[in-house]
């Protein structure tokens, strides 16, 4: 199998959004009731290693120089006080901030201070950090400024945005405000592996989606690498198994979930599905199971069947949508994201693509 020419059709889809904004963000989707919005500054910030690594992978400087586009635009949307806007000047002209967007930009600023040394990059992304944790509630969750101004558990990848600046400044007030963030995300998690907390405000439903699922559990999952925490990646793993053995059974995963791991869904969230496959073949490096990657290579084979490479029509050509059904469940009016293809849909398809092409370039190098 070879996920190249997937991955950089994906990669030159996400290179148009960019373009279509002309300000150096990835616009947020292309709606085909609509068209093309304006840069999504959330997404914008984790997409940044998602081209540093296929500049790694395919030494195609384009990559890079994009990447650092893109970090330059989030530090024209950062505000005096460090927070990182919720809206660029084309949609609101305002101080908006939302906790869990910023820390997703802080992945994508470290990586690039990572890879340039520039010191704008570190004094941007401390001040971001120093931000958060002076919002940061005692019990180490976040409040004010989030959506629905209430606590989530998908905040976990807040605190993983958050180590990573641990990992480049060495200050560790911010390792251990991540650590306080991810231990009261793990009193969210039921036995069954199942996270309270961890749904999308109203208008949404009232259940957590594949995408928000996989969030919280890939907070723990790459903060526990980052710490080298067995418990950590314990949590990882029984948030992960669940979905593995409902795939496994029934050869499709739903949208959402309720707290028994069932769901009558009949559209998938393909976000989620594409993390899901990611995180799975993450756990197959750590635990040899092959399962994981059994999995996540028939969800991969699933999501390319998903991604037209062909179209003369440029504005979908490489993309990934929102829902399969494209137009989600219409009988009850719900899917994620409908008649849209989404650059983090398409961010975590090259990943998880990625991710499986190395693991495949290992073996077959053996």
């Amino acid at each position: 199998m070879n996920n190249k020419k997937n991955i950089k059709a994906a990669l030159a889809w996400l290179m148009l959004a960019q373009d279509k904004t002309g300000d150096g963000g990835v616009s947020a989707w292309f709606s085909l009731l609509n068209g093309w919005q304006p840069s999504y500054i959330e997404t914008t910030g984790y997409i940044i290693n998602t081209f540093l690594d296929a500049y790694e992978y395919f030494k195609d400087p384009q990559y890079r120089s994009r990447a650092i586009k893109m970090a330059d635009f989030l530090l024209k949307m950062q505000l005096p006080n460090g927070a990182y806007k919720l809206y660029t000047p084309k949609q609101k002209n305002d101080d908006a901030v939302v906790v869990f967007n910023m820390g997703q930009d802080l992945i994508g600023i470290s990586a690039i201070y990572e890879l340039t040394n520039n010191k704008k990059y570190l004094k941007s992304a401390i001040a971001a950090a120093e931000y958060l944790l002076s919002i940061q509630e005692k019990d180490g969750s976040w409040v004010k400024n989030t959506y629905g101004n209430t606590t989530h558990t998908y905040h976990t990848r807040v605190a993983w945005g958050i180590l990573k600046v641990y990992q480049i400044s060495g200050k560790n007030k911010f390792k251990t405000a991540a650590i306080k963030n991810l231990e009261w995300a793990k009193s969210q998690q039921l036995p069954n592996g199942w996270f309270a907390k961890n749904e999308l405000p109203q208008p949404n439903i009232q259940l957590p989606y594949t995408h928000t699922i996989s969030y919280a559990v890939e907070g723990f999952l790459w903060s526990g690498l980052i710490l080298s925490n067995s418990q950590l990646l314990k949590i990882a793993l029984r948030g992960s198994v669940p979905l593995l053995n409902y795939y496994l059974k029934h050869n499709f995963l739903p949208g959402s979930f309720d707290s028994n791991w069932q769901s009558q869904d009949k559209y998938s969230c393909l976000t989620g599905d594409a993390q899901i496959s990611l995180m799975w073949l993450e756990l197959y490096k750590i635990t040899k199971n092959k399962k994981f990657l059994y999995a996540a290579s028939k969800m991969n084979k699933y999501l390319k069947t998903k991604q037209l490479i062909a179209s003369p029509f440029k504005a979908i050509n490489g993309a990934i949508a929102g829902s399969d059904p494209i137009y989600g469940d219409i009988l009850k009016n719900q899917g994620y994201c409908r008649l849209a293809y989404l650059n983090w849909a398409t961010k975590f398809f090259i990943d998880a693509l990625l991710t499986e092409q190395k693991i495949i370039d290992s073996t077959c190098k053996r």
